[in-house]
């Protein structure tokens, strides 16, 4: 849709949103209740929105926080997450069956089988065989705009297919229509996770290929939902698949996906009772909806798969003195990070969530002005240091790229801000050459702890242009802990290895450790079974809308 028909939405959702009272808080409270039935019960279409536009739905490339929402509900995967549950943090990181009935895994690590539900099909009704899932794993390693084939790099034979070397990727094998084996080349715990990604979702080559090729607005789904229609930058409607393997669910009949809705305007809409779930609620809005005893049962929040900081480079002065590093730690306010981000944030120690399996439990680093100096003046520098530091044009970055200064300069370190626009960050910190220190994040690709240490903190990960491991921390003994816990075929002692990382980083302070996003979510009291999910962020599986006999919302 052209930028003048965006505003123009706008424009008209903020209008309708004050004429329906949206403004009006002397409500105090929602103004819809739940029927008061027991057990789900199915019909109702729900919507909910995004301040941003569903820029793909093709499962191969969508990658962004929106994409991925609205494509795992699209698309079903060979395993899956179990659902989110208020309370407990580690729900919705714990693998379960998905078309997969059942999975095995060699003795030696490097085999994984797969068993298919027998009867499992498309949205239109054809079967899905274990060929479509070979099909969807080369299709992504064929295309050098999917961000995900590097998951796929340790198949054997992927790095052959995807140079054009050879024409097959004799790690991917069809045991039989129902049975598909992935072979690696070495074992890989963490390989499973990468099998709950839309990326390896199934598809049929003839329906690709019918597409042009082109899946970004066309769907052929194997998940709860269906695509109905797709008015770009607008909405986005979604109805239940009749053929979904699980006939129980979902219980909706629909969801509709509001797109380009700003904050302050979805807000409105859902005071005014036209959306069902608000998610990523403003900070004023946040706090305003906490203090209403008539909203509090119907917000939930969790931290999210994520982690917010400050790295260093370790190799140049004075970041190559850990003393420096863990003297910048304690000088850091954490508590003053969370209550500018109006609660909506849990203060870190490492890189690992709560939640996570490998997370040691640490304290995050105290505010310890006084340590700080002492540490400083051992590494040399007892008077602090000049420093630059680097950030991106972000409100919430900038706010706290401004506490961080205010916080080093208790401690005689003067930090002056440079902000410059995303392509230009990446760049420099990407290099060892480029900014030594600067605002950092990370969020998973799935939730294992492999997902966050290999990518940031192996020494593999450090390139000659371009580095996700930009504090180009290289230590053997962590590089042996991480490759021995993707390999260890025993859980526990994955995450007791994982555990020993956690703790090293923690005492190496690679980053000055920031903080855990939290993820908000307001619902109307008639949404049901519905918590925000740490991977799929919105799970409609198990949600059901509490309405009368006749299917309608019932008036506080």
């Amino acid at each position: 849709m052209p930028m003048g028909d965006r505003c123009a939405f706008r424009v008209v959702a903020l209008a309708v949103a004050i004429a329906l009272g949206g403004c009006d808080r002397d409500s105090r409270g929602p103004r819809y209740r739940g029927a008061g039935n027991a057990t789900p019960r199915s019909g109702g279409t729900l919507t909910c929105s995004t301040s941003v536009a569903v820029p793909t739905l093709d499962p191969a490339i969508a990658y962004d926080e929106v994409g991925v929402m609205v494509v795992a509900n699209l698309y079903e995967t060979l395993l899956d997450y179990d659902a989110a549950v208020p309370g407990d943090p580690t729900s919705g990181t714990r693998l379960v069956p998905g078309l997969a009935e059942r999975w095995t895994v060699s003795a030696d690590g490097r085999s994984y089988r797969f068993e298919l539900r027998a009867g499992a099909r498309y949205a239109d009704g054809r079967a899905i065989v274990a060929g479509d899932l070979a099909y969807a794993l080369r299709r992504v390693l064929k295309m050098p705009d999917s961000p995900y084939g590097r998951l796929l790099s340790g198949i054997t034979g992927a790095g052959a297919f995807a140079a054009g070397e050879r024409d097959d990727v004799p790690g991917l094998e069809i045991a039989d229509e129902r049975t598909f084996v992935v072979h690696l080349d070495a074992a890989d715990a963490a390989f499973a996770y990468a099998m709950a990604m839309p990326f390896s979702a199934p598809l049929r080559e003839d329906f690709v290929v019918a597409s042009g090729g082109d899946l970004r607005r066309t769907v052929l789904a194997s998940g709860p939902l269906r695509l109905d229609r797709w008015d770009e930058g607008q909405r986005l409607v979604l109805a239940r698949n009749p053929h979904y393997w699980d006939p129980a669910r979902p219980f909706l009949d629909g969801v509709t996906v509001l797109e380009n809705l700003p904050e302050n305007t979805a807000f409105l809409l859902f005071e005014a009772g036209r959306l069902d779930l608000l998610d990523h609620v403003a900070a004023p809005d946040w706090i305003w909806l906490s203090e209403q005893a008539a909203w509090r049962p119907f917000l939930d929040t969790r931290a999210q798969m994520s982690v917010f900081g400050s790295r260093m480079n370790v190799t140049v002065p004075p970041f190559d003195d850990a003393r420096v590093r863990r003297a910048l730690n304690l000088a850091v306010n954490r508590d003053h990070i969370v209550k500018l981000l109006a609660g909506r944030a849990v203060p870190a120690h490492g890189m690992l969530p709560p939640g996570l399996a490998g997370r040691a439990e640490l304290p995050p680093y105290p505010h310890d002005p006084a340590g700080a100096r002492v540490l400083l003046a051992e590494a040399g520098y007892p008077d602090g240091f000049a420093v630059d530091y680097v950030t991106v044009p972000n409100d919430d970055a900038n706010k706290l790229a401004q506490s961080l200064q205010a916080d080093l300069a208790a401690v005689g370190v003067r930090m002056s801000i440079r902000v410059l626009s995303w392509p230009a960050f990446l760049d420099t910190v990407g290099r060892k050459d480029g900014a030594p220190f600067s605002m950092t994040s990370w969020i998973m690709d799935y939730p294992h702890a492999a997902s966050f240490f290999d990518p940031r903190f192996h020494s593999r990960a450090i390139g000659d242009a371009s580095s996700s491991n930009d504090s180009f921390y290289a230590v053997p003994e962590v590089d042996r802990l991480l490759d021995d816990a993707r390999g260890a075929p025993d859980p526990a002692a994955a995450v007791a290895l994982y555990q020993q990382v956690d703790r090293r980083l923690h005492d190496d302070a690679p980053w000055i450790w920031g903080y855990h996003a939290v993820m908000t979510e307001a619902m109307q009291p008639y949404v049901k079974g519905f918590a925000p999910h740490p991977v799929w962020v919105r799970d409609f599986r198990d949600v059901w809308l509490d309405l009368d006999g006749r299917g309608r919302r019932v008036p506080r």
